[in-house]
Protein backbone atom coordinates (compact mmCIF):
# COMPACT_ATOMS: atom_id res chain seq x y z
CA UNK A 1 0.00 0.00 0.00
CA UNK A 2 2.64 2.29 1.24
CA UNK A 3 4.66 2.14 -1.72
CA UNK A 4 1.87 2.15 -4.35
CA UNK A 5 1.35 5.49 -2.66
CA UNK A 6 5.50 6.56 -3.20
CA UNK A 7 5.07 5.32 -6.47
CA UNK A 8 2.31 7.68 -7.69
CA UNK A 9 2.88 9.57 -10.80
CA UNK A 10 5.83 7.70 -11.51
CA UNK A 11 6.24 6.77 -15.21
CA UNK A 12 9.20 4.93 -17.34
CA UNK A 13 9.35 7.82 -19.30
CA UNK A 14 10.54 10.25 -16.92
CA UNK A 15 14.36 10.33 -15.85
CA UNK A 16 15.38 9.24 -12.47
CA UNK A 17 16.33 12.50 -11.05
CA UNK A 18 12.80 13.21 -11.44
CA UNK A 19 10.76 9.96 -10.56
CA UNK A 20 13.33 9.88 -7.06
CA UNK A 21 12.03 13.74 -5.93
CA UNK A 22 8.00 12.18 -6.99
CA UNK A 23 8.78 9.56 -4.51
CA UNK A 24 9.75 12.13 -2.10
CA UNK A 25 6.73 14.55 -3.00
CA UNK A 26 4.77 11.44 -1.94
CA UNK A 27 6.44 11.31 1.14
CA UNK A 28 6.08 14.51 2.18
CA UNK A 29 2.56 14.67 1.54
CA UNK A 30 1.82 11.13 3.11
CA UNK A 31 3.82 12.27 6.44
CA UNK A 32 1.74 15.23 6.33
CA UNK A 33 -1.66 13.61 6.02
CA UNK A 34 -1.23 11.22 8.89
CA UNK A 35 -0.02 13.90 10.99
CA UNK A 36 -2.55 16.24 10.33
CA UNK A 37 -5.45 13.32 10.80
CA UNK A 38 -3.71 12.41 13.92
CA UNK A 39 -3.13 15.37 15.39
CA UNK A 40 -6.78 16.91 14.42
CA UNK A 41 -8.73 14.61 17.41
CA UNK A 42 -6.63 16.64 19.50
CA UNK A 43 -7.99 19.61 18.90
CA UNK A 44 -11.61 18.89 18.72
CA UNK A 45 -11.03 17.67 22.62
CA UNK A 46 -9.67 21.02 23.48
CA UNK A 47 -12.04 22.93 21.25
CA UNK A 48 -10.06 24.65 19.05
CA UNK A 49 -12.16 25.56 15.93
CA UNK A 50 -8.69 27.31 14.92
CA UNK A 51 -6.39 24.22 15.04
CA UNK A 52 -9.28 22.32 13.26
CA UNK A 53 -9.63 24.97 10.20
CA UNK A 54 -5.62 24.55 10.03
CA UNK A 55 -5.05 20.76 10.03
CA UNK A 56 -7.67 20.25 7.97
CA UNK A 57 -6.43 23.11 5.72
CA UNK A 58 -3.10 21.01 5.26
CA UNK A 59 -4.46 17.71 4.98
CA UNK A 60 -6.73 18.60 2.03
CA UNK A 61 -3.46 20.16 0.65
CA UNK A 62 -1.49 16.71 1.21
CA UNK A 63 -4.67 15.27 -1.00
CA UNK A 64 -4.48 17.66 -3.55
CA UNK A 65 -0.64 17.28 -3.64
CA UNK A 66 -1.52 13.48 -4.88
CA UNK A 67 -3.27 14.26 -7.00
CA UNK A 68 -1.63 16.77 -9.05
CA UNK A 69 1.66 14.17 -8.94
CA UNK A 70 -1.09 11.91 -10.41
CA UNK A 71 -2.04 14.24 -12.59
CA UNK A 72 1.93 14.45 -14.03
CA UNK A 73 1.74 17.86 -13.11
CA UNK A 74 4.64 17.65 -10.71
CA UNK A 75 6.38 21.30 -10.32
CA UNK A 76 2.55 22.45 -9.76
CA UNK A 77 2.06 19.74 -7.11
CA UNK A 78 5.81 20.50 -4.92
CA UNK A 79 5.59 24.82 -5.34
CA UNK A 80 1.46 23.89 -4.21
CA UNK A 81 3.06 21.68 -1.13
CA UNK A 82 5.53 23.93 -0.25
CA UNK A 83 3.68 27.25 -0.29
CA UNK A 84 1.10 25.63 1.93
CA UNK A 85 3.24 24.34 4.14
CA UNK A 86 4.47 27.92 4.82
CA UNK A 87 0.91 28.82 5.18
CA UNK A 88 0.04 26.63 7.90
CA UNK A 89 3.44 26.74 9.89
CA UNK A 90 2.96 30.76 9.74
CA UNK A 91 -0.53 30.63 10.48
CA UNK A 92 -0.09 27.68 13.20
CA UNK A 93 2.58 30.14 15.22
CA UNK A 94 0.29 33.30 15.15
CA UNK A 95 -2.53 31.62 16.25
CA UNK A 96 -0.87 29.54 19.05
CA UNK A 97 2.26 31.78 19.78
CA UNK A 98 6.31 30.04 19.71
CA UNK A 99 5.38 27.70 22.23
CA UNK A 100 3.88 25.37 19.48
CA UNK A 101 7.06 25.26 18.04
CA UNK A 102 5.66 25.39 14.35
CA UNK A 103 7.98 27.86 13.43
CA UNK A 104 11.21 25.58 13.26
CA UNK A 105 9.33 23.38 11.32
CA UNK A 106 9.67 26.52 8.28
CA UNK A 107 13.40 25.18 7.79
CA UNK A 108 12.21 22.04 6.85
CA UNK A 109 10.58 23.70 4.33
CA UNK A 110 13.55 25.07 3.00
CA UNK A 111 15.47 21.52 3.18
CA UNK A 112 12.03 20.27 1.09
CA UNK A 113 12.84 22.92 -1.58
CA UNK A 114 16.22 22.75 -2.13
CA UNK A 115 15.53 18.60 -2.62
CA UNK A 116 12.36 19.29 -4.93
CA UNK A 117 13.52 22.08 -7.26
CA UNK A 118 16.03 22.73 -9.84
CA UNK A 119 15.40 26.66 -10.72
CA UNK A 120 17.96 28.42 -8.04
CA UNK A 121 16.01 31.65 -7.67
CA UNK A 122 12.84 29.42 -6.41
CA UNK A 123 14.99 27.81 -3.72
CA UNK A 124 16.53 30.76 -2.73
CA UNK A 125 13.38 32.68 -2.89
CA UNK A 126 11.87 30.07 -0.65
CA UNK A 127 14.69 30.09 2.14
CA UNK A 128 15.23 33.96 2.02
CA UNK A 129 11.13 33.61 2.72
CA UNK A 130 12.05 30.99 5.54
CA UNK A 131 14.83 33.11 7.53
CA UNK A 132 12.30 36.54 6.89
CA UNK A 133 9.11 34.58 7.88
CA UNK A 134 11.03 32.90 11.04
CA UNK A 135 12.64 35.95 12.53
CA UNK A 136 9.52 37.79 11.42
CA UNK A 137 7.23 35.64 14.00
CA UNK A 138 9.56 35.70 16.38
CA UNK A 139 9.56 39.19 16.92
CA UNK A 140 6.29 40.01 16.40
CA UNK A 141 5.52 37.80 19.19
CA UNK A 142 8.09 39.19 21.83
CA UNK A 143 5.06 42.34 21.02
CA UNK A 144 2.04 41.24 20.64
CA UNK A 145 -0.35 37.91 22.02
CA UNK A 146 -1.16 35.05 19.85
CA UNK A 147 -4.47 35.38 18.19
CA UNK A 148 -5.81 33.02 20.55
CA UNK A 149 -5.07 33.48 24.19
CA UNK A 150 -5.16 30.09 26.03
CA UNK A 151 -6.33 29.34 29.56
CA UNK A 152 -3.51 28.70 32.37
CA UNK A 153 -4.58 25.07 31.99
CA UNK A 154 -4.34 24.88 28.49
CA UNK A 155 -1.07 26.75 28.82
CA UNK A 156 0.76 23.07 30.27
CA UNK A 157 -1.27 21.28 27.30
CA UNK A 158 0.28 23.42 24.69
CA UNK A 159 4.00 23.33 25.73
CA UNK A 160 3.22 19.37 25.51
CA UNK A 161 1.99 20.01 22.39
CA UNK A 162 5.44 21.96 21.12
CA UNK A 163 7.75 19.12 22.83
CA UNK A 164 5.78 16.62 21.05
CA UNK A 165 5.99 19.12 17.78
CA UNK A 166 9.65 19.47 18.28
CA UNK A 167 10.06 15.73 18.76
CA UNK A 168 8.09 15.03 15.54
CA UNK A 169 10.32 17.41 13.93
CA UNK A 170 13.33 15.33 14.49
CA UNK A 171 11.58 12.26 13.67
CA UNK A 172 10.14 14.01 9.91
CA UNK A 173 14.00 15.61 9.82
CA UNK A 174 15.65 11.72 10.31
CA UNK A 175 13.07 9.75 8.12
CA UNK A 176 13.08 12.31 4.90
CA UNK A 177 17.16 12.67 4.65
CA UNK A 178 17.23 8.28 5.52
CA UNK A 179 14.56 8.21 2.36
CA UNK A 180 16.89 10.71 0.93
CA UNK A 181 19.49 8.84 0.87
CA UNK A 182 18.08 5.91 0.27
CA UNK A 183 16.98 7.12 -3.11
CA UNK A 184 20.19 8.37 -3.54
CA UNK A 185 21.72 4.59 -3.30
CA UNK A 186 18.81 3.38 -5.71
CA UNK A 187 20.39 6.18 -8.18
CA UNK A 188 23.94 5.59 -7.74
CA UNK A 189 23.20 1.85 -8.01
CA UNK A 190 21.28 2.56 -11.36
CA UNK A 191 23.58 4.88 -12.55
CA UNK A 192 26.22 2.28 -11.60
CA UNK A 193 24.38 -0.74 -13.82
CA UNK A 194 23.79 1.31 -16.35
CA UNK A 195 27.26 2.39 -16.82
CA UNK A 196 28.46 -1.28 -16.80
CA UNK A 197 26.06 -1.74 -19.72
CA UNK A 198 27.23 1.46 -21.84
CA UNK A 199 30.27 -0.63 -21.07
CA UNK A 200 29.99 -3.66 -22.53
CA UNK A 201 27.93 -2.44 -25.22
CA UNK A 202 30.60 0.40 -26.00
CA UNK A 203 33.16 -2.48 -25.73
CA UNK A 204 31.06 -4.58 -28.49
CA UNK A 205 30.63 -1.52 -30.52
CA UNK A 206 34.39 -1.08 -30.79
CA UNK A 207 35.84 -4.76 -31.32
CA UNK A 208 33.06 -4.59 -34.50
CA UNK A 209 34.61 -1.01 -35.57
CA UNK A 210 38.14 -2.59 -34.95
CA UNK A 211 37.54 -5.60 -37.00
CA UNK A 212 36.21 -3.43 -39.58
CA UNK A 213 39.54 -1.84 -39.65
CA UNK A 214 41.22 -5.12 -40.06
CA UNK A 215 38.66 -5.70 -43.47
CA UNK A 216 39.40 -2.07 -44.29
CA UNK A 217 43.20 -2.42 -44.54
CA UNK A 218 43.28 -6.07 -46.14
CA UNK A 219 41.42 -4.07 -49.15
CA UNK A 220 43.39 -1.03 -49.09
CA UNK A 221 47.34 -1.60 -50.60
CA UNK A 222 49.99 -2.63 -48.20
CA UNK A 223 53.20 -0.54 -47.63
CA UNK A 224 55.09 -3.11 -49.25
CA UNK A 225 52.96 -3.29 -52.40
CA UNK A 226 52.61 -0.03 -53.09
CA UNK A 227 56.70 0.48 -52.45
CA UNK A 228 56.93 -2.20 -55.07
CA UNK A 229 54.77 -0.36 -57.66
CA UNK A 230 55.92 3.18 -56.90
CA UNK A 231 59.28 3.34 -55.09
CA UNK A 232 59.99 6.23 -52.53
CA UNK A 233 56.02 7.08 -52.36
CA UNK A 234 55.47 8.45 -49.09
CA UNK A 235 51.93 8.01 -47.71
CA UNK A 236 50.04 9.75 -44.87
CA UNK A 237 46.92 7.90 -44.03
CA UNK A 238 45.13 9.47 -41.21
CA UNK A 239 41.53 8.08 -40.17
CA UNK A 240 39.29 10.55 -38.16
CA UNK A 241 37.60 7.64 -36.24
CA UNK A 242 39.58 3.52 -36.26
CA UNK A 243 37.58 3.25 -40.06
CA UNK A 244 37.98 5.68 -42.81
CA UNK A 245 36.29 7.73 -45.56
CA UNK A 246 39.51 8.50 -47.80
CA UNK A 247 41.20 5.48 -49.15
CA UNK A 248 43.90 5.02 -51.54
CA UNK A 249 44.19 2.67 -54.45
CA UNK A 250 46.67 1.24 -56.84
CA UNK A 251 46.96 -1.11 -59.90
CA UNK A 252 49.19 -1.94 -62.38
CA UNK A 253 49.01 -3.76 -65.49
CA UNK A 254 51.31 -4.97 -68.60
CA UNK A 255 51.64 -0.99 -69.94
CA UNK A 256 50.14 1.19 -67.01
CA UNK A 257 50.37 2.41 -63.21
CA UNK A 258 47.46 3.14 -61.83
CA UNK A 259 46.97 5.13 -58.20
CA UNK A 260 43.74 7.07 -56.70
CA UNK A 261 43.07 9.16 -53.23
CA UNK A 262 39.23 9.19 -52.52
CA UNK A 263 37.11 10.93 -50.30
CA UNK A 264 34.40 9.65 -49.53
CA UNK A 265 30.54 10.88 -48.35
CA UNK A 266 31.41 10.80 -44.16
CA UNK A 267 33.71 9.20 -42.37
CA UNK A 268 34.08 6.54 -39.56
CA UNK A 269 31.81 3.61 -40.21
CA UNK A 270 29.73 4.79 -42.93
CA UNK A 271 32.30 6.50 -45.01
CA UNK A 272 34.43 3.49 -44.50
CA UNK A 273 31.51 0.88 -46.48
CA UNK A 274 31.15 3.54 -48.97
CA UNK A 275 35.69 3.05 -49.24
CA UNK A 276 35.05 -0.85 -49.77
CA UNK A 277 32.23 -0.23 -51.74
CA UNK A 278 34.76 2.19 -53.94
CA UNK A 279 37.74 -0.35 -53.98
CA UNK A 280 35.72 -2.94 -55.18
CA UNK A 281 34.30 -0.48 -57.72
CA UNK A 282 37.92 0.21 -59.20
CA UNK A 283 38.73 -3.62 -59.01
CA UNK A 284 36.25 -4.47 -61.43
CA UNK A 285 35.88 -1.26 -63.64
CA UNK A 286 39.81 -1.48 -64.34
CA UNK A 287 40.93 -5.19 -63.82
CA UNK A 288 38.09 -6.82 -64.83
CA UNK A 289 36.42 -4.79 -67.19
CA UNK A 290 39.51 -3.54 -69.26
CA UNK A 291 39.28 0.25 -68.65
CA UNK A 292 42.18 2.37 -68.62
CA UNK A 293 40.98 5.78 -69.70
CA UNK A 294 40.91 7.88 -66.22
CA UNK A 295 37.72 10.05 -67.57
CA UNK A 296 35.80 6.88 -68.75
CA UNK A 297 36.85 5.26 -64.96
CA UNK A 298 35.16 8.07 -62.90
CA UNK A 299 32.07 7.46 -65.50
CA UNK A 300 31.75 3.73 -64.79
CA UNK A 301 32.70 4.62 -61.11
CA UNK A 302 30.00 6.67 -60.60
CA UNK A 303 27.55 4.80 -63.07
CA UNK A 304 28.28 1.70 -60.39
CA UNK A 305 27.98 3.95 -57.17
CA UNK A 306 24.14 5.19 -58.35
CA UNK A 307 23.43 1.91 -59.17
CA UNK A 308 24.18 0.72 -55.95
CA UNK A 309 21.98 3.33 -54.05
CA UNK A 310 19.53 3.92 -56.61
CA UNK A 311 17.43 0.26 -56.32
CA UNK A 312 14.16 2.26 -56.43
CA UNK A 313 14.74 4.57 -59.08
CA UNK A 314 15.19 7.15 -56.33
CA UNK A 315 18.52 8.71 -57.24
CA UNK A 316 17.91 12.21 -56.67
CA UNK A 317 17.25 11.34 -53.15
CA UNK A 318 20.81 10.37 -52.48
CA UNK A 319 24.00 12.52 -51.72
CA UNK A 320 26.36 9.15 -51.17
CA UNK A 321 29.12 9.15 -53.23
CA UNK A 322 32.76 10.18 -53.23
CA UNK A 323 35.75 13.28 -54.41
CA UNK A 324 38.40 11.67 -55.81
CA UNK A 325 42.04 11.88 -57.92
CA UNK A 326 42.51 9.22 -60.78
CA UNK A 327 46.10 9.06 -62.13
CA UNK A 328 47.72 6.90 -64.95
CA UNK A 329 51.19 6.98 -65.51
CA UNK A 330 52.66 6.09 -68.58
CA UNK A 331 56.58 3.85 -68.46
CA UNK A 332 58.10 5.06 -71.46
CA UNK A 333 56.96 8.26 -72.65
CA UNK A 334 56.96 9.97 -69.18
CA UNK A 335 53.36 10.79 -69.26
CA UNK A 336 50.45 10.63 -67.07
CA UNK A 337 46.92 10.83 -67.54
CA UNK A 338 44.67 12.70 -65.27
CA UNK A 339 40.83 12.74 -63.95
CA UNK A 340 39.76 13.81 -61.15
CA UNK A 341 36.03 14.29 -59.15
CA UNK A 342 36.47 17.74 -56.69
CA UNK A 343 40.18 16.60 -55.62
CA UNK A 344 43.27 18.08 -57.41
CA UNK A 345 46.39 17.02 -57.96
CA UNK A 346 49.94 18.82 -57.57
CA UNK A 347 52.59 17.94 -60.00
CA UNK A 348 56.17 19.01 -58.01
CA UNK A 349 58.86 19.09 -60.20
CA UNK A 350 62.17 20.67 -58.39
CA UNK A 351 60.90 23.79 -56.70
CA UNK A 352 57.89 24.26 -58.60
CA UNK A 353 54.34 22.65 -57.55
CA UNK A 354 51.30 23.25 -60.75
CA UNK A 355 47.85 22.63 -59.80
CA UNK A 356 45.92 20.28 -61.65
CA UNK A 357 42.11 21.01 -61.14
CA UNK A 358 39.55 18.61 -60.54
CA UNK A 359 36.54 18.52 -62.54
CA UNK A 360 33.53 20.15 -60.24
CA UNK A 361 31.23 17.12 -59.77
CA UNK A 362 31.12 14.12 -57.48
CA UNK A 363 31.36 10.57 -58.32
CA UNK A 364 27.85 10.11 -57.50
CA UNK A 365 24.39 11.69 -57.88
CA UNK A 366 24.00 15.37 -59.13
CA UNK A 367 21.76 17.19 -60.54
CA UNK A 368 23.75 17.50 -64.15
CA UNK A 369 25.21 14.06 -64.84
CA UNK A 370 28.32 15.53 -67.42
CA UNK A 371 30.99 12.88 -68.22
CA UNK A 372 33.91 13.73 -67.13
CA UNK A 373 36.96 14.95 -68.61
CA UNK A 374 40.92 13.92 -68.44
CA UNK A 375 43.91 15.57 -68.82
CA UNK A 376 47.48 14.50 -70.54
CA UNK A 377 51.03 15.90 -69.00
CA UNK A 378 54.56 15.24 -69.20
CA UNK A 379 56.87 14.52 -66.23
CA UNK A 380 60.42 14.34 -65.68
CA UNK A 381 62.59 11.82 -63.90
CA UNK A 382 62.77 13.02 -59.79
CA UNK A 383 59.12 14.72 -60.31
CA UNK A 384 56.22 13.85 -57.62
CA UNK A 385 52.84 13.86 -58.02
CA UNK A 386 50.54 14.60 -54.82
CA UNK A 387 47.27 12.85 -54.60
CA UNK A 388 45.12 14.55 -51.29
CA UNK A 389 41.95 14.44 -49.86
CA UNK A 390 40.77 17.43 -47.82
CA UNK A 391 41.35 16.40 -44.15
CA UNK A 392 44.97 18.07 -43.92
CA UNK A 393 43.90 21.63 -45.61
CA UNK A 394 40.78 21.48 -43.19
CA UNK A 395 41.96 20.47 -39.84
CA UNK A 396 41.36 23.45 -37.43
CA UNK A 397 44.28 24.41 -35.19
CA UNK A 398 47.12 26.90 -34.69
CA UNK A 399 47.25 29.49 -31.93
CA UNK A 400 43.91 31.32 -33.65
CA UNK A 401 42.17 27.67 -34.13
CA UNK A 402 41.73 28.16 -37.73
CA UNK A 403 42.07 25.82 -40.51
CA UNK A 404 45.49 25.18 -42.17
CA UNK A 405 44.83 25.64 -45.59
CA UNK A 406 45.61 24.81 -48.83
CA UNK A 407 48.38 27.25 -49.17
CA UNK A 408 50.46 26.38 -46.09
CA UNK A 409 49.97 22.76 -47.33
CA UNK A 410 51.11 23.54 -50.94
CA UNK A 411 54.67 25.11 -48.87
CA UNK A 412 54.80 22.44 -46.28
CA UNK A 413 55.23 19.84 -49.62
CA UNK A 414 57.85 22.04 -51.18
CA UNK A 415 59.85 22.79 -47.58
CA UNK A 416 62.24 20.15 -47.49
CA UNK A 417 62.22 17.65 -50.51
CA UNK A 418 65.43 15.49 -49.00
CA UNK A 419 63.52 15.04 -45.55
CA UNK A 420 61.28 12.07 -44.61
CA UNK A 421 58.20 13.52 -45.57
CA UNK A 422 55.97 11.19 -44.00
CA UNK A 423 57.16 12.10 -40.56
CA UNK A 424 56.99 16.08 -41.76
CA UNK A 425 52.77 15.57 -42.41
CA UNK A 426 52.24 14.01 -39.40
CA UNK A 427 54.46 16.33 -36.74
CA UNK A 428 53.35 19.13 -38.61
CA UNK A 429 49.77 18.04 -38.27
CA UNK A 430 49.58 17.12 -35.25
CA UNK A 431 51.54 20.48 -34.21
CA UNK A 432 48.80 22.41 -36.24
CA UNK A 433 45.94 20.10 -34.35
CA UNK A 434 47.34 20.35 -30.64
CA UNK A 435 44.20 19.61 -28.63
CA UNK A 436 41.63 20.12 -31.10
CA UNK A 437 39.43 17.54 -32.04
CA UNK A 438 40.34 15.62 -35.91
CA UNK A 439 37.63 17.15 -37.92
CA UNK A 440 37.94 14.60 -40.77
CA UNK A 441 40.08 11.59 -42.48
CA UNK A 442 43.40 12.55 -44.25
CA UNK A 443 45.21 11.28 -46.56
CA UNK A 444 48.02 12.13 -48.94
CA UNK A 445 49.54 10.11 -51.13
CA UNK A 446 53.05 11.39 -52.82
CA UNK A 447 54.37 9.57 -55.59
CA UNK A 448 57.97 9.57 -56.85
CA UNK A 449 57.88 9.38 -61.02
Amino acid sequence: MIAQILNNGITTENPDSLNRKIRIGNLIALLTAVTMFCYTPLYFYYNQPAGIFNNGFFFTASLMTFFLIGRKKYIRAFFFHVCCGFIYFIEGTLTYGLQTNLHFYLFIMCMISAVMFDDRKTIQGFIAFAIVSFFGLITWLQFHKPFITTLEQSETIQTIIGNVNLFLLFIISSLFILFFKEEMLKSQTRITEQKTVIEEKNKDILDSIQYAQRIQSALLPSKNNLQLLFPDATLYFQPKDIVSGDFFWIFQNENHRFAAVGDCTGHGVPGALMSVLGINLLHEIVENKGVINPAEILDELRSGIIAAFDKEGKSSEYKDGMDISLVRIERESNTYVFAAANNSLYHISGKELEERRADRQPVGYSHTLIPFTQQEFSFQPGDSLVLFTDGFADQFGGPKNKKFRYQPFKELLLENPNANLEAQLSESFEAWKGNQEQVDDVCVLVIKL
